[in-house]
């Protein structure tokens, strides 16, 4: 398969207080290549544009190379990214404005939608598993010595709770982090305490600070500490513990699903084609990453990171169908939902089949 070449593109971000199609219509801002005889999504049976919503991190890297090596440009569509880094959850907003035709988030936020009845379907994976937890060289030490009392044995040791700094409570970290805490090591949170911020920045402060003594966090941050010699170990990655542990999803809208179903198969052929990359050539790969983060992350710490033992980059979603039940259960178990969510109602796996089979 042609995998592509790498290509220049700008990025739009969209500022905070403006819906995205609003924005578009001030700005004009085209991220990736118009091709003739499109239609529109915005005036009901034809495609004028198709929106799609970003944050530049590994959960989304497939997004990260369709866009870098130019495979957007290969729809049938005029494609215009939005880049939401650092705006919080404003992407989920965006979405169930009706402003996005297609979203790159986490699972849990996909459910928490389904559960308020936002039309859309998770169409494909990105990864399964990708989050790790990191501790200090100290708290390993107790860990290796006594397992899941090791947590107990801290808080005697230091007189205090072990300290957590991981994402808001309604993140695939916090509840995956709740599950493993509660359902994996049976000690749920009396000798923890978690502090919930908001991005992989205040996460690291927390750490190097010494204001935390641990985290659940998602590649690149724990392969950049370890090349820095910085005094944290992985105890474990969310792959050891669960089957199937979905992190960052592919969300489509149901206007495109049941109204463009041949510009669907096209995204996700594109997205299939990005993960085979990702999966055969991770310098290739990561090259796209380093394009898109500038200066912040080298080619050669993105590529260590891609193939970090932590994530397996995946586009089937029917591989995330038993980890999406379990965090369907824990969100509930934690308030965060009423009802349960059935499976079958987030994931959509026909378009993947259509595709590839």
């Amino acid at each position: 398969m042609d995998l592509g070449q790498p290509k220049e593109s700008a990025k739009h971000e969209t500022p905070d207080g403006q819906t995205r199609r609003n924005f578009l219509r001030l700005t004009g801002g085209v991220t990736a290549g118009s091709i003739a005889g499109c239609s529109s999504v915005i005036g009901g049976s034809s495609l004028d544009t198709l929106s799609v919503a970003y944050k530049p991190i590994f959960p989304f890297l497939q997004f990260l190379v369709m866009d870098e090596r130019g495979y957007l440009d290969e729809l049938d569509a005029n494609v215009e990214t939005t880049d939401f880094a650092n705006q919080g959850l404003n992407i989920v907003s965006a979405y169930s404005d009706g402003d996005i035709d297609v979203a790159f988030i986490g699972i849990t936020p996909a459910i928490r939608m389904k559960h308020q009845g936002v039309p859309g379907k998770v169409t494909a994976a990105n990864q399964t598993g990708g989050f790790v937890v990191l501790a200090t060289d100290e708290f390993v030490d107790l860990w290796n010595d006594h397992g899941a009392d090791a947590f107990e044995a801290f808080r005697e040791q230091e007189g205090r709770p072990f300290q957590f700094s991981t994402f808001p409570k309604g993140s695939v970290a916090y509840v995956l982090l709740r599950h493993w805490l509660d359902e994996e090591l049976g000690v749920g949170t009396d000798p923890i305490e978690i502090e919930n911020v908001a991005g992989v920045g205040p996460v690291r402060q927390a750490l190097l600070s010494g204001n935390a003594d641990g985290t659940f966090v998602m590649e690149p941050l724990p392969t950049i500490l370890e090349a820095r010699d910085a005094p944290f170990s992985r105890v474990t990655n969310t792959g050891s513990f669960l089957s199937g542990a979905p992190g960052g999803i592919t969300f489509m809208h149901d206007r495109l699903v049941d109204d463009h179903p041949d510009v669907a198969r096209a995204f996700l052929r594109q997205h299939v084609r990005a993960t085979e990359l990702i999966n055969e050539d991770s310098g290739a790969a990561a090259e796209a990453v380093s394009a898109a983060l500038g200066d912040r992350l080298s080619a050669d710490l993105s590529r260590r990171a891609i193939e970090s033992s932590a994530s397996n980059y995946i586009s089937d979603p029917r591989a995330i169908s038993e980890g999406t039940q379990v965090c369907i259960q824990r969100m509930q178990d934690l308030g965060q939902i009423s009802d349960p969510v059935e499976t079958n109602t987030i994931l959509e796996p026909s378009i993947y089949q259509d595709v590839t089979e």
